[in-house]
């Protein structure tokens, strides 16, 4: 079938464009005439006079699908005239990252098993939100929150902060995230977590099938946007360089929780500040001894403005942080070598989720000489790396091929010797590819095959602490309105989305958090 008959169908399944028994009209259902109203009041009655504004999605086909099907629901409810641009997934980061766009396909994988992790990112000073909405309100209680000692009243307070965004909607939630992979039954060791991160570390070959040449072949879908730890801020580059570079932690490949890695142990001060990291002794893929100077220089950079990274937010829990992304001298981030092998971190305040941040790329260590010395430093004949691989080969939007990493300090427990990782963005083709043989394993399921997936043995599923939602941009008139963008949320049909086009099982979402907090509510 081609891709307009598709998304013809797509759009019967979901009662756009012809009547459907059962579904809703415009002068029944209550969602649309309360959108209706708003967008009425908003001085925009039966849409007229409504500007004409651009979604911007990337170019996997299920975002296609979604941003069709809500193009659709648009028109049909509020008779709104919203344009679809679909463009590659760096020149979307490059639109979110300077704020040009209207409306914009979004998703956020929360780094810690915290609420906090997804509310951060609308604080006022996150480098996230470029939508450009500020709350003092939300920023209070967020705050507020981070002091908060008493886990249940942290989680009330927290609720409270959502209340606010939910209230405002600088992003409209659509989905929450089921984590499905397809992965041949020689591959052993994957595991679903709420983090979908599987380290090649951890895994191994066993049983039929296992290639002769001990390559495994992953499909990573987009091509991350970089792979400089400082300014890779998807999971495209976190899935990639958990594998390159390692951090002070690193995640558990079971539970994805923290575990030990570049230190072998830290203390942690009874405040809860100040964590002393004790480094293992470990060297770069050149031979080099890793030390604590490299983690100094590395975090330094990331909240250096002149780096650009815009996932410096995320090293604003370090006392110093923000003052440093303001133009404050480099040393006034509290980090500090006692020693080569000792790692010193001094936090604003008490953070129950640090360690679990520390896993992130930003706070991995890179290279300094590598790094002065070389302008395209992560390229295959430049990259310097402390991970149990490195990288041998580079094809943009083509593939990554690593090879095991001699000089890692555990490489006697690195049982896959090379990996491919390929950036097919067609799901569909990458699922032919596998059963093909010419793919291992899949991060990215296709839609089309997804109920036929889902009862294969050689699946595995779990829910995951991140969120799919379209982010607005605040700046812009009339979507500085926010009466006109609980307008659009309200004729959002999730479920039909998540019954008809998604079909694996995602809930719908009517919040930014996913339900995985026992005792986290929204009031």
């Amino acid at each position: 079938m081609c891709s307009s008959a598709r998304v013809l169908v797509l759009l019967l399944l979901l009662g756009c464009g012809k009547p459907k028994e059962g579904w809703p009209t415009p002068t029944t259902d209550a969602r649309i005439l309360e959108a209706r109203r708003l967008l009425t009041e908003a001085g925009f009655p039966h849409g007229r006079g409504f500007p004409k504004l651009t979604l911007l999605y990337n170019t996997l086909e299920l975002h296609q699908k979604i941003a069709v099907a809500v193009q659709e629901m648009w028109r049909a409810g509020l008779g709104l005239p919203i344009e679809l641009r679909n463009v590659d997934w760096n020149n979307l980061m490059t639109s979110r990252d300077r704020a040009d766009y209207d409306i914009l396909r979004s998703g956020y994988s929360g780094e810690y098993s915290d609420p906090h992790s997804l509310l951060s990112l609308f604080l006022g000073d996150s480098t996230f939100n470029t939508a450009g909405w500020k709350s003092e309100t939300y920023d209070k209680l967020v705050a507020e929150s981070d002091l908060e000692p008493d886990p249940k009243k942290r989680l009330v307070t927290m609720g409270r902060a959502e209340r606010v965004l939910l209230d405002e909607l600088p992003m409209l939630p659509i989905y929450h995230y089921i984590g499905r992979h397809v992965v041949k039954p020689f591959v052993k060791n994957v595991h679903p977590n709420a983090r979908d991160l599987h380290p090649l570390k951890a895994i191994r070959f066993e049983g039929a099938g296992v290639p002769a040449d001990g390559t495994v072949i992953f499909n990573a879908g987009e091509e991350p946007q970089s792979l400089d730890p400082a300014i890779s801020h998807d999971m495209q580059g976190l899935v990639v360089l958990l594998n390159l570079f390692e951090g002070l932690v690193g995640y558990d490949p079971v539970t994805s929780q923290p575990v030990p890695a570049a230190a072998e142990r830290w203390d942690i001060s009874d405040d809860g500040r100040v964590y002393t990291f004790h480094l293992r002794e470990a060297k770069w893929s050149n031979g080099d001894p890793v030390t604590a100077g490299d983690f100094v220089y590395a975090w330094r950079r990331v909240v250096d403005p002149k780096t650009g990274s815009a996932y410096a937010h995320r090293m604003y829990d370090v006392e110093g942080g923000l003052e440093v992304a303001k133009g404050a001298d480099l040393s006034k981030l509290a980090v500090r070598a006692i020693d080569d092998r000792t790692f010193e971190v001094t936090l604003r305040h008490r953070t129950p989720y640090f360690l679990q941040l520390a896993c992130l790329n930003v706070f991995m260590p890179v290279h300094r000489t590598t790094v002065e010395a070389h302008k395209d430093w992560t390229t295959p004949d430049h990259m310097v790396c402390n991970g149990p691989y490195r990288l041998v080969e580079r094809r943009l939007k083509d593939r990554k091929v690593f090879e095991k990493n001699a000089g890692y300090w555990d490489a006697a427990n690195v049982k896959v010797k090379r990996a491919v990782f390929l950036t097919v963005v067609d799901s569909d083709a990458a699922f032919r590819m596998y059963e093909a043989g010419q793919v291992h394993w899949l991060y990215t399921i296709p839609t089309t095959y997804a109920e036929e997936i889902a009862k294969r043995t050689d699946t595995f599923a779990g829910p995951m602490n991140r969120a799919y939602f379209y982010l607005f941009n605040v700046k812009r008139k009339p979507l500085d309105d926010a009466r006109v963008r609980r307008a659009l949320s309200l004729c959002v049909d999730r479920e039909s989305i998540v019954k008809h086009i998604l079909r694996s099982g995602e809930p719908a979402a009517y919040r930014l958090t996913p339900p995985l907090y026992p005792g986290y509510e929204v009031p």
